[in-house]
């Protein structure tokens, strides 16, 4: 836990521009080389947690007002920064647990498992450094073998999850991976559903553009909710959903409101999990989402369920 606070401190700091970043930076980098090279953690999971920066969840509920494209952009610096600091140790690491795995079954003991998550841990530091074009290329082809080397759901996803936000030399990588994976998956309902949740919750520029698209799928359905919430729920957690355009709002609140006829209950779960909490944000997203909320609650025909979840939203 100590590790993932001074994590956090680093990264706030740095949200808020304080002076002393730097110097929580520094503590936090030499934290992360002795916990990767620290003997006395025999149990690799662990490891894994503590070498893990907090998610952007979790950031934003250390903060008053939330902003999660600044949160994002945050913990992606922290993130690199440690990367870069310590490339040689993560890449010997992450190698050292390749061997490990190499040509044994898959298992759920947890020797087995705990090496999964450390190595998925180390793989999301390496494919952080991605600033110049052998950068990018360099990540996209570690990637690319974790993921066709994995035995696993939990790899396959891990590779994939960093994949679908590559861009610039790992472009190609990026969507072999996609076709990859849905080929794989062949049609199983639950693979599909990681599938369009991996892609909903990418980091690259035109999120939501690359959303839009997959509600156009074939095999995209507002008719199975489980479908439905892979990419509306899986949207509404990317930093994306709050860019300042409010496109991602209009777009969160058009599919709500195709939803609503056809299933009212899940409409109203995920209203009050994405817009009703508007109070959290700055006054400009405050003021987007509350005008969703607002055109939902003029709905023709609106169900009992989704009006009661927008009038609390909007006391």
């Amino acid at each position: 836990d100590s590790g993932q606070q001074l994590f956090a401190v680093a990264t706030i700091k740095h949200l808020k521009r304080d002076t002393s970043f730097e110097e929580t930076l520094a503590r936090s980098m030499d934290a992360f080389g002795r916990t990767l090279d620290d003997e006395n953690i025999s149990d690799d999971s662990i490891r894994a947690y503590a070498l893990s920066l907090p998610s952007e969840g979790t950031l934003a509920e250390m903060v008053s007002i939330i902003d999660p494209p600044a949160i994002r952009e945050s913990r992606s610096f922290v993130k690199k920064a440690i990367a870069r600091k310590h490339k040689n140790e993560i890449a010997a690491a992450y190698g050292k647990l390749t061997k490990a795995m190499a040509g044994s079954k898959f298992s759920v003991d947890g020797v087995s498992v705990g090496r999964r998550r450390l190595r998925n841990v180390l793989l999301g530091y390496l494919c952080s450094i991605t600033e110049t074009a052998g950068e990018q290329k360099e990540a996209a082809e570690i990637a690319t073998n974790h993921f066709l080397a994995s035995e696993g759901m939990t790899d396959k996803l891990a590779a994939l999850s960093l994949l679908a936000s590559m861009g610039g030399e790992g472009e190609n990588a990026r969507e072999a991976a996609i076709e990859r994976f849905y080929n794989d998956a062949n049609a199983d309902p639950l693979v599909l559903n990681k599938w369009f949740a991996c892609q909903a919750g990418t980091h690259l520029p035109d999120a939501l553009d690359r959303v839009v698209k997959l509600t156009s799928h074939k095999d995209f359905t507002l008719t199975n909710p489980n479908r439905a919430r892979s990419v509306i729920l899986s949207f509404t957690m990317n930093a994306a959903f709050h860019d300042l355009s409010g496109d991602g709002y209009s777009f969160v609140g058009r599919m709500i409101a195709e939803l609503d006829p056809i299933n009212s209950k899940v409409a109203a779960r995920t209203t009050a999990g994405c817009l009703i909490g508007w109070a959290r944000y700055s006054e400009q997203r405050q003021a987007l989402m509350k005008a969703e909320l607002q055109k939902l609650k003029s709905l023709e025909g609106i169900s009992s369920d989704l009006l009661e979840i927008v009038s609390k939203g909007l006391k």
